[in-house]
């Protein structure tokens, strides 16, 4: 859901996706914790991803799908109402 919302705000603010490469690098702690975890840079990785996905969907004018599983509207998660 982060990189979702950090990608958001990089479109919403109109940061290119050049910009959006270089303000990643400069989260030397994350990129560090990433690499020892998974081998890569997986949270820039995936928010460049959402980004792109992102900007596509807004260039065919349809809404963009949440990668989150369950959706942030799944009924199987949902509470009871009163």
């Amino acid at each position: 859901m982060r990189c979702e919302l950090d990608a958001a705000y990089f479109l919403l603010y109109g940061i290119a996706r050049e910009d959006v490469d270089y303000i990643m690098e400069t989260f030397r702690i994350v990129k560090r914790e990433d690499e020892k975890l998974y081998g890569e840079y997986r949270t820039k990785r995936v928010i460049l991803e959402i980004y792109d996905e992102m900007q596509r969907a807004m260039g065919r004018g349809v809404a963009y799908g949440t990668r989150l599983v369950p959706g942030p509207t799944d009924v199987a998660v949902a509470h009871e109402g009163k």
